[in-house]
């Protein structure tokens, strides 16, 4: 089976879904398929997140008439699927003709781009676009991928015609964890992701003031977005919480692994997330994570490895409390849970087989 990706970027900076996208090919690649990506990048700001497998090409598009440029990609390669990723970009657009135009099925992944946060967010010229063009395109794809069952009820309520599949975003399991110590000998709460106000951070600072915890630190690693760290930095600062707060910038690799496994206790205190794919990642290092309800990941407490609280500040302060109080053996069991529960339903391999039996099945309805 031939398979094409389109992405507006697949850099390092783009974040979540172009570390989503280069994983999932590659493990599509070690399944049998023959994959390809198509980029489309007006701005070059990192390199490119690296893809393990040299038989998968990306091809780097400019915008400049970029329908005509992909269409002749497609009449090339001849994919059996065209997969984008995103929302309201030429890259997006271009796909959905040149699949329409072509009779090639389209899978579309929105990456969390239609939850309602993400909509109101300059809502406006989001609400345009809805109607001139990004609607009717949605609605002729065979198929939409969505990460989870919140975000399939959201995109069925805006999109009730439109079949919509959940595949999780999957997660690279090491195979041994041997803990760290943190070099300040303090026990860690760990933040990773980027540093933007949807992540919920300024209320974890403020909950740090109320605290104030004995022997314990809280790391946040990840790039700045919009100056965002300079206002959580003159936060912490005016309320003299220099002392609790650790700055990494953007971590990967060893980097990367070293502060999960340095870890006691994973936060993500945000006000929306599509899927959260930093969580199943800090549970396979065996952290315990404590999240809110604004993500999809309730079945934390169901499964005896972390939490689901509400957004807000308070609630944030009296479930931290209670977390930072137990024993590290009681975290350490939580998070033995937790990398059982990430191993039997979000390790990559597994969902890189959902995503073929999908491709394989709108082949089979396209033929029929």
């Amino acid at each position: 089976m031939r398979i094409l990706h389109t992405i507006a970027s697949m850099q390092k900076s783009s974040g979540g879904p172009s570390y989503m996208l280069a994983r999932l090919c590659d493990c599509l690649d070690e399944q049998g398929a023959s994959v390809q990506v198509v980029q489309s990048l007006k701005v070059r700001t990192s390199e490119d997140v690296k893809l393990h497998n040299q038989r998968i090409t990306v091809h780097n598009v400019p915008t400049a008439d970029l329908s005509a440029k992909l269409e002749a990609i497609v009449r090339e390669i001849q994919p059996d699927v065209i997969h984008t990723h995103g929302l309201w970009l030429p890259i997006n657009r271009a796909s959905s003709a040149v699949a329409a135009k072509l009779n090639i099925p389209l899978v579309w992944t929105t990456h969390g781009m239609l939850r309602p946060w993400a909509l109101n967010h300059k809502k406006w010229k989001k609400k345009l676009a809805w109607w001139l063009y990004q609607r009717p395109q949605l609605l002729a794809a065979n198929l939409l991928h969505a990460t989870c069952v919140e975000e399939r009820v959201e995109l069925q309520a805006i999109l009730p015609n439109s079949k919509i599949a959940i595949v999780p975003i999957g997660v690279d399991v090491p195979q041994q964890i041997e803990p760290l110590t943190h070099p300040s000998g303090k026990r860690v709460m760990l933040f990773m992701g980027r540093l933007h106000p949807v992540k919920g951070l300024m209320n974890l600072v403020r909950a740090i003031d109320r605290l104030r915890p004995k022997d314990w630190c809280c790391v946040l690693a990840g790039p700045d977005e919009g100056g965002f760290r300079a206002e959580l930095e003159a936060e912490i600062d005016s309320l003299g919480l220099t002392d609790w707060f650790i700055f990494t910038g953007a971590v990967s690799g060893t980097a990367k692994e070293d502060l999960f496994r340095q870890a006691s206790l994973f936060v993500l205190p945000s006000f929306t997330e599509n899927f959260g794919v930093v969580v199943p990642e800090a549970l396979s290092y065996g952290c315990p994570v404590l999240t809110t309800t604004a993500t999809p990941w309730s079945a934390l407490s169901q499964q005896g490895c972390g939490w689901s609280i509400e957004v807000g500040v308070g609630p944030l302060v009296q479930q931290l409390a209670a977390a930072m109080a137990l024993p590290a053996a009681t975290l350490g069991d939580m998070g033995s849970l937790g990398r059982d529960y990430v191993q039997k339903t979000f390790a990559w391999p597994a969902v890189a087989a959902q995503f073929n039996a999908l491709y394989a099945e709108l082949c089979q309805r396209s033929v029929g």
